[in-house]
């Protein structure tokens, strides 16, 4: 993505020329992939032209916003102004958006130019992909007969096909990482309540995040720089050689992980070693008391936002988003209240963590990306997340890949940094991606399959 904005911003890579290679792309792979739900040619070719015409009008430098000539595609639960936001449900209205969310302005702002509308699991709804929509779900490009993950699932699609190079998704409950995991490519979930959610359909507030997702960590950082004003948040200074906090109880007792996720994990903390840093093993509260606080919240929140739908209309949502709302209904204000109190007291247990350490290393999940037709394999895969401790906690957390299982589909790690310092986390993100060396690898490599 920055390759590409610096090739633009220097005269050696027309935007619209940029624009109609992914759109001949995206015609010729994604029927197959199905990552996209909409994608307005005429209208990107129109910016793209815009912009083209508007560097020739400077002197190649004024006016080069951080983004300038980047494609990028949005999960269709935000709101683009001109495209329906159908959050891949038959209950939402099918006429368009009539404005952006603040954050597509924002991305707009900095030079952007808007491919499209991305897939995603009914309403971000984690669970399993389904085929009860008028909507296919989107397939792993590692193989086509594997999941892609979810709900961000058409985000983290898009990406390792190489149909364009930023994508922006949202995560409730680990919505970004586990697309990103099982896509190989790199996924932020920001702080909870450092960007704006006005114009993302909600599902549970006191949860969601929207964030970048792109193919390396340093695109990751420009995208979200252009997001929010990173510039200042965070330390002046970063140390080159950092300390970090490996959570081994939660993939290997808590959760007992596939040898390939405890070969990804050692991986990390073998190079880390290697650069000198600091690795300590540190103990938390069980996966379950994390789990159980998230799931109650959200389930409860999602309810509450869908209960008169849910009463006028229940037979227009899917299976796995019908089953998963009606059981909020089953949740008392007591046990909604227990579950925030349980929060705090997690919230605080990170915080403890972060003040003796740069960043927290877990599994993104305990077990590799599954196939795509077999029901049973992806519930086991729905209960593999060891990613819902940093929704209930409200940290930053972002999600790089390491490499490849025995079935060649990506695995991964995530590392959980202290609130509002994303620059220092995708800083150490950005070493560790470095010394993992796995990034520049591509499932469609010159265009083709592997």
């Amino acid at each position: 993505m920055t390759a590409v904005r610096d090739a633009i911003a220097n005269g050696d890579l027309c935007p619209l020329n940029y624009v109609d290679h992914l759109l001949a792309r995206i015609e010729e792979l994604d029927q197959s992939i199905h990552s996209f739900v909409a994608c307005d040619a005429d209208r990107a070719r129109d910016r793209a032209r815009y912009l083209r015409d508007m560097r020739k009008r400077s002197d190649g430098h004024s006016s080069i916003g951080q983004l300038f000539g980047v494609p990028y595609a949005v999960k269709d639960i935000i709101d683009v102004k001109g495209y329906p936001t159908t959050a891949q449900s038959r209950i939402m209205p099918a006429g368009p958006a009539f404005t952006n969310a603040p954050v597509i302005d924002r991305l707009d702002a900095s030079g952007g130019v808007c491919l499209g509308k991305l897939a995603l699991y009914e309403f971000a709804i984690a669970g399993s992909p389904t085929f009860d929509l008028p909507w296919l779900p989107a397939r792993n490009p590692w193989n086509l007969n594997y999941m892609a993950g979810g709900s961000s699932s058409g985000s983290g699609a898009a990406l390792a096909a190489g149909l364009v190079p930023l994508t922006i998704g949202t995560d409730t409950g680990g919505s970004i990482r586990s697309p990103s995991m099982m896509n190989g490519v790199v996924g932020l979930k920001p702080t909870h309540g450092s960007l704006d959610m006005s114009g993302v359909f909600p599902l549970a507030p006191s949860m969601d995040t929207v964030g970048p997702m792109a193919r390396s960590v340093t695109d990751v950082f420009e995208a979200f720089s252009a997001m929010t004003d990173m510039s200042a948040k965070g330390e002046d200074r970063i140390p080159e050689r950092f300390t970090l906090g490996i959570v081994r109880h939660f993939h290997e007792t808590d959760l007992p992980c596939d040898i390939s996720v405890s070969h990804a994990i050692e991986k990390c903390v073998a190079v880390a070693n290697s650069a000198g840093w600091a690795i300590n093993d540190i103990n938390l509260s069980p996966l379950r008391s994390f789990e159980s606080a998230g799931r109650v919240t959200m389930i409860a929140e999602a309810f509450a936002i869908h209960k008169g739908w849910l009463l006028e209309k229940p037979d227009l949502y899917g299976v796995n988003a019908a089953e998963f709302l009606m059981s909020g209904a089953f949740i008392s204000s007591e046990e909604y209240l227990r579950a925030q109190n349980i929060r705090r007291r997690l919230t605080q247990e990170i915080e403890d963590a972060l003040e003796q350490h740069d960043a927290l290393l877990t599994a993104v999940s305990t077990i590799p990306p599954c196939r795509i037709d077999d029901p049973d394999a992806m519930q086991r895969l729905a209960a593999a997340s060891v990613r819902i401790p940093a929704n209930v906690t409200g940290h930053p957390a972002v999600a790089i890949p390491t490499g490849l299982s025995g079935d060649g589909l990506p695995v991964g790690v995530q590392l959980i940094g202290r609130k509002h310092d994303e620059r220092k986390l995708l800083r150490i993100a950005a070493d560790m991606e470095q010394m993992l060396g796995f990034t520049s690898k591509h499932p469609y490599p010159n265009g083709r399959r592997r």
